[in-house]
């Protein structure tokens, strides 16, 4: 079932005064195949504009052994050639996506407590997004790490650790069982977003060394 997922995914920020995808060029760079993905999101965009920024990220993530997905957009996935999508709560179930996009391998989903992630268990989804994990501005309260362990505990679905999650948090939520962790702001308010990708590799590889 997790065959194929990254450990870690970026999330893209629209609103970089660089735009999404220069900072992602830099985060990803030299980066090992296989642990890192890329989800297109860009709330407000236009269909021609999604479909340029995709092209060119996954331009990058061929080159780098990274999966890509496209928030929401089936339609825009496919026509970029992403590896998936990923669905929003109150968006269509995982198994629909399935039944007439059978090209998009990834499903993904975002979700905010222990049931939506058992719905999404049985819908058949990839993985999921829970969130938000510690504090984020505007957003709900933050379950923290035990909050995280106790929503999924029992939930078989790889589920990701989203919402102010740095490098530190790492090794906490992955003995709490999060298959990995989703970041944006930690790479897009960074000045250096490959040194800040780096101290998130270098822990991961830690904790997976450990045997976390």
């Amino acid at each position: 079932m997790t065959q194929g997922l990254p450990r870690i995914w970026i999330i893209t920020d629209p609103n970089h005064p660089d735009g999404p995808v220069a900072p992602l060029r830099r985060a990803v760079e030299g980066c090992p195949p296989g642990v890192l993905g890329v989800q297109l999101r860009a709330k407000g965009a236009s269909d021609r504009q999604i479909v340029q920024w995709g092209h060119e990220l996954r331009a990058i993530t061929r080159d780098t052994g990274s999966a890509l997905t496209v928030n929401r957009r089936t339609d825009l996935a496919a026509i970029v050639g992403a590896d998936g999508v990923h669905l929003p709560e109150l968006g269509l179930p995982p198994a629909r996506i399935r039944e007439h996009w059978p090209s998009l391998t990834i499903l993904g989903v975002s979700r905010h407590d222990r049931t939506g992630l058992g719905a999404a268990a049985r819908e058949r989804a990839s993985y999921a997004f829970l969130s938000p994990i510690f504090h984020v501005p505007g957003k709900a309260q933050p379950m923290g790490v035990h909050g995280f362990r106790a929503a999924i505990a029992g939930v078989e679905m790889p589920t990701y650790a989203l919402g102010g999650v740095r490098p530190e948090d790492l090794t906490p939520l992955l003995r709490a069982g999060a298959f990995g962790v989703a970041i944006r702001r930690a790479v897009y308010a960074a000045e250096q977003p490959n040194e800040a990708m780096r101290l998130f590799l270098r822990e991961l590889d830690k904790c997976l060394s450990n045997g976390e």
